[in-house]
C-alpha cells in the first residue's frame, strides 16, 4: 500500500537525527550534535524542518544540573497511526494502533456477519466512523489493515473485497495467522526466524523468515497417516490432535477444562500429557526442517503455565533434529532454538493487521530493515 503522500521530503541529513530520536530516549540538542558531528547552525535548521513536518516534537527539559534545563526532542509517534480490523461471527473490532505500536483506542461493534451487501455497507461505515474518531482525536490513520482469514468457504464466508472497496482509507489484507505474526514481531522487534502456532479450536500457523511473516499450512501436516480424517481430508493432522476438541470433554469450556486440570482430575491430566506428546511430535517435525524458535498463540496457549512449557520442551529436546541449530555467518553455532508463549491476545490479529501498516510506514522513514 502506497504512503507516499504521508512521507514528507527530509533534507540532507535529516535522517540520522530521526533515527537517534526513534531508537533511543529523549535526546537534547547538545548530544544530538555531538553524536552526529552536526554543527550547531545546521542542527537547528534540521530540527525545524523535522518539527515542521510533525516528525519529532519537544519531549519536555532535562532534569537541570546547573543552569539551564536543556530541551530534549523525541520522534513523534503520534503523527500517524494504523486501524486494525477483526471480524468475527457477532462482532467487529477496530484497534488504533501508533506508530509505537502501542493501541491509540479500540472499538467493539456487536453485529452479525451475513455473506451480503447489506453488512459489508454497515462494517465499512463502522470501520469509517472509528477511523474519523482516531483522527479527530489528533492522530491521523495512514489506512486500514483488514485481518483476513486464509481458508474461503464460498457458501458462506465474507467477501473482504466487496467490504475493502467501501472503505473510505487505503486498506491493507493481511492473512490472519500472519496477523499473529506481525504482531509478535511487534512484542519482539529482535525476532527474524520462528514458526508462530495458533492453538485454539483450529490450528493455525505463520512463518517468520528473516523478520518477514508467510502463511503456513503446518496445521495439516500428518502425525499419524493412520490417525482421525481432518477437514482437509487427510488423516492425522496436527489440526486433528491438537486442537481444542482434542482436549475438553463435549460441552466443556477452555478455561473449564483448565480448572478441572489444576485440581488434578486423571483424566484430564491424560488428556492433557497426549497433547503435549502431539504437539511435540509436530514441533519435532518441524525443527527438523526450520531451526527456529516455536511461539504458541491462541487461547490454548494463553492456559499453558510455565511447567507445561517447560515439560514440552523436555519432550521435544531429547530428538536431535529438534535441538540442532543452525550456524551463523562465522561458522559458529546459535543459542539452540526455544518454546515460548507469544502473546496470546484475543484481538491479536487486528493488532498485527494494524502493526503492518506501521511497519510499512517505518520502513520507508527508513527506521526499520
Amino acid at each position: 500500500m502506497p504512503h507516499d503522500d504521508h512521507i514528507p521530503a527530509l533534507p540532507d541529513g535529516a535522517g540520522e537525527i530521526l533515527a537517534l530520536l526513534y531508537h533511543g530516549e529523549p535526546v537534547a540538542k547538545r548530544d544530538i550534535a555531538e553524536a552526529l558531528h552536526i554543527s550547531a547552525p545546521t542542527l537547528n535548521a534540521r530540527l525545524r524542518l523535522l518539527e515542521d513536518t510533525g516528525l519529532i516534537v519537544a519531549a519536555g527539559h532535562r532534569q537541570s544540573t546547573g543552569g539551564r534545563r536543556a530541551l530534549t526532542y523525541t520522534f513523534n509517534h503520534r503523527r500517524r497511526c494504523a486501524i486494525g480490523v477483526t471480524i468475527r461471527s457477532t462482532e467487529i473490532v477496530c484497534i488504533a494502533v501508533g506508530l509505537d505500536g502501542t493501541m491509540l483506542d479500540e472499538r467493539h461493534t456487536t453485529i452479525a456477519a451475513h455473506a451480503d451487501a447489506t453488512f459489508y455497507g454497515r462494517a465499512a461505515r463502522i470501520i469509517d466512523e472509528f477511523a474519523e474518531q482516531v483522527a479527530a482525536a489528533g492522530t491521523p490513520p495512514l489506512g486500514v489493515g483488514l485481518a483476513v482469514p486464509r481458508h474461503i468457504n464460498t457458501a458462506n464466508s465474507l467477501d473482504y473485497a466487496a467490504i475493502a472497496e467501501r472503505i473510505t482509507l487505503p486498506v491493507t489484507t493481511t492473512e490472519r495467522y500472519c496477523a499473529y505474526a506481525f504482531a509478535e514481531l511487534r512484542a519482539r522487534p529482535a525476532l527474524r526466524d520462528a514458526v508462530c502456532l495458533f492453538l485454539g479450536s483450529h490450528i493455525g500457523s505463520a512463518v517468520l523468515q528473516n523478520g518477514s511473516p508467510h502463511t503456513g499450512a503446518l496445521e495439516h501436516m500428518p502425525l499419524d497417516p493412520d490417525g482421525p480424517r481432518c477437514e482437509c481430508g487427510g488423516n492425522g493432522c496436527l489440526n486433528v490432535y491438537c486442537s481444542s476438541a482434542n482436549l475438553t470433554e463435549e460441552g466443556e469450556s477452555l478455561p473449564g477444562f483448565f480448572g478441572v486440570l489444576e485440581q488434578g482430575e486423571v483424566h484430564h491430566r491424560d488428556r492433557m500429557r497426549e497433547w503435549l506428546r502431539s504437539l511435540a511430535h509436530a514441533i519435532v517435525g518441524i525443527r527438523a526442517v526450520f531451526a527456529a524458535d516455536v511461539l504458541l498463540c491462541g487461547p490454548i496457549a494463553g492456559f499453558l503455565d510455565d511447567a507445561e512449557i517447560a515439560q514440552l520442551d523436555r519432550l521435544v529436546a531429547g530428538r536431535p533434529a529438534a535441538s540442532r541449530t543452525d550456524a551463523g555467518a562465522d561458522g559458529d553455532g546459535a543459542a539452540p532454538p526455544c518454546i515460548a508463549r507469544g502473546l496470546c491476545d484475543v484481538y491479536q490479529d487486528a493488532d498485527g493487521a494494524a502493526y503492518a501498516i506501521v511497519r510499512d510506514h517505518l520502513r520507508e522513514l527508513a527506521l526499520l530493515r
